[in-house]
């Protein structure tokens, strides 16, 4: 009677493994916007696969509630089932609307290249000539300068000396190191534990520990005081170009991309402001994640970017509204461009380990580097670059129509007439709390809420849909509905829980009567969990299947070295009515094994299935703590 009986899951982890260190060859329409915490694919496949097998129905209307990323809608649009999608948020939205629109993919790749060549003169201002050869500039990265509070002298704001590996080479042996004093760099042994400045001649010590307090001080190298790096940060920035990755070309052939010390002709400082990036000149809001930018001294958009930078993604946004293509190309064009936004060059952080450029939200969070890349938008090589995005949009097209394309997809605010949806994809942008399908019409609502404070999903996209402002007309979005505790909004615990408990009784609602409800869920909060347990409740559902799966890839930025949950809990859920009519409905559990995350996970989903399903409010933290102690007795993980 359960989906997850349906799903052999230590298969299904294996493949979320293989599929999670390379989403982009697994997965590719990840490359084709920006969200954050997205499913793995093969799960939401796996669960699509699962419910044909139980209801005997190879199509049927599958709707998400929380769309975010995606990912449901596009694995539910390659089996051909019907599908309903629905974010807060227009950026999401609109993207997904946009990428599974049927679109020629000849005529997206010829667009693709005329929209470059249109664009070439601001890729020229990265480059320059030498001899026979062009150089152009792929990347600059600076280091963030200020004056000590004490002696007045520029300090280099290095959080360690060692800045860099000299390349991506297998088995590299040389490191750049940063000067704190002068801003200069040395090239040393990877493994050397001090360098003395090639230019000033200062020694630095390079073995020590990262400064991982709430309050990271830095030592000024010139009168040796210590001062609070957060005071250092709050006035306008000021930076220093320190290295530059290059590659050349003649009209025969092409060197890779070669990561040096600046010299005098490289194209390093940035151009003239132009009168077109007034329309940038938009204020940073306050909030737990732009409050950093604040407090960083940025005070608009408009100062994350260089010059250059913003120009490039201001024309690219006039030349896709001129050119004659259909409105379904122009769209997928139009993301592109707007998703090189996350590519902001005093935002963006340099991965020292592994030389390549980090996008400004890559881990789940506005950055905090104090030593940042400029990205050459118009490169051919480098991550976020156009050449890289609209080549990404051209294999996301390709790997959804080698499978399926809906014939029609629709968009629709919140607020519009419900309706009946027989094919194709309905897009809906507003609140879930009202959703636009009939009664009862979702044979499956496959979703995953947020994962209560874990992340700032509005904060994270205002980024985004500043630049929506700028190219489409489209306002800031209200983010007073978002399921998310932000004390900027006064918004707790119980808020949230009052938001997922609204949005679950209106899929319910959506929900046939002997539809699902499955949804996945992690957190190290218990306050979480109880949140959840009230509103699957409070909804009326009754959770008939548990199972746990690999989620995380391990390597991952935002949760590498960090008491973070690798897995998630799935929950499978039936309305309350048709529980009652069915006492044969046993619950299920899956995804057994000795990790103290999967045990963990089982442990709190079994006190939430308990509670939910014998209608109690009881305490969870007992009972979670009891099937802990039965699962095997691991560490208890979730406070």
């Amino acid at each position: 009677m359960a989906i997850i009986n349906k799903i052999d899951w230590p298969v299904l982890d294996s493949l979320v493994t293989a599929q999670q260190h390379n989403r982009e060859a697994h997965s590719p329409v990840v490359s084709l916007y920006r969200w954050w915490a997205r499913r793995p694919h093969a799960v939401a496949g796996a669960i699509l696969d699962g419910a044909s097998a139980e209801f005997g129905d190879g199509q049927f209307v599958v709707a998400d509630p929380f769309s975010g990323g995606g990912t449901v809608a596009f694995e539910a649009v390659r089996r051909g089932h019907v599908v309903y999608a629905q974010d807060l948020y227009p950026w999401p939205s609109l993207a997904l609307a946009a990428a599974l629109t049927p679109t020629d993919a000849k005529k997206l790749a010829k667009a693709s290249d005329e929209l470059l060549k249109k664009l070439e003169s601001y890729r020229d201002k990265y480059c320059r000539s030498h001899g026979a050869s062009t150089v152009e500039v792929t990347h600059v990265i600076r280091v963030r300068v200020a004056p000590c509070q004490h002696c007045d002298l520029a300090m280099h704001l290095f959080r360690e000396p060692f800045v860099s590996l000299a390349s991506r080479k297998v088995n590299e042996l040389d490191s750049f190191f940063g000067c704190d004093a002068c801003g200069s760099m040395s090239l040393r042994p990877a493994d050397a534990k001090r360098f003395q400045c090639d230019a000033c001649g200062r020694y630095a010590i390079i073995a020590q520990s990262r400064n991982s307090t709430t309050r990271p001080m830095v030592r000024c190298p010139h009168c040796y005081r210590e001062l609070r790096l957060r005071e250092l940060l709050d006035r306008t920035p000021a930076w220093k170009a320190i290295l530059v990755q290059v590659r050349s070309f003649k009209a025969d052939s092409v060197t890779g991309p070669q990561l040096r010390t600046i010299r005098p002709d490289d194209r390093v400082n940035d151009i003239a402001p132009a009168p077109e990036e007034e329309a940038l000149r938009v204020p940073i809001p306050v909030g737990v994640e732009t409050g950093h930018l604040l407090r960083s001294g940025f005070r608009f958009w408009g100062d994350l970017y260089t010059h250059r930078q913003a120009q490039t993604l201001l024309a690219a946004i006039r030349e896709v509204e001129t050119m004659d293509y259909s409105d379904s190309i122009k769209a997928r064009l139009r993301f592109a461009v707007l998703g090189a936004c996350e590519m902001p060059g005093y935002l963006c952080r340099w991965a020292r380990t592994h030389p390549k450029t980090f996008e400004a939200t890559a881990n789940h969070r506005y950055s905090r580097s104090t030593v940042v890349t400029e990205t050459n938008l118009l490169s051919p090589v480098g991550r976020g670059t156009l050449p890289r995005r609209l080549a990404a949009a051209q294999k996301g097209l390709k790997w959804l129509q080698d499978k399926s394309m809906p014939r029609h997809v629709s968009i629709a605010s919140s607020h519009a007439k419900r309706r009946k949806l027989a094919q194709g994809v309905l897009v809906a942008t507003g609140s879930s709390a009202r959703q636009l399908l009939q009664d009862g019409s979702a044979r499956l609502v496959l979703t995953d809420p947020p994962y209560h404070d874990d992340l700032q999903y509005g904060e994270l996209s205002r980024l985004f849909h500043a630049w929506l402002t700028v190219a489409l007309g489209i306002p800031m979005p209200d983010e007073s509905m978002e399921a998310v505790p932000n004390p900027f909004r006064g918004a707790n615990t119980e808020r949230y829980e009052d938001i997922i408990r609204t949005c679950l009784n209106e899929s319910r609602r959506t929900l046939a009567s002997n539809g699902r409800l499955v949804l996945t869920f992690h957190n190290n909060k218990l306050e979480a969990w109880t949140a959840l347990r009230n509103a699957l409740s409070g909804a009326n559902f009754v959770v008939v299947g548990l199972a746990t799966v690999r989620a995380e890839n391990s390597t991952d930025h935002s949760k590498r070295n960090k008491r973070a949950f690798l897995s998630d809990l799935v929950i499978e859920c039936v309305p309350s009515n048709y529980y009652c009519a069915n006492k044969s409905v046993r619950l299920a559990v899956k995804g057994r094994d000795h990790k103290a995350e999967r045990q963990n996970l089982l442990a709190v989903g079994l006190a939430v299935a308990e509670t939910v399903n014998n209608r109690t409010t009881s305490n969870l933290n007992k009972l979670y703590e009891a099937n802990l102690r039965k699962l095997g007795g691991a560490n208890k993980l979730i406070q």
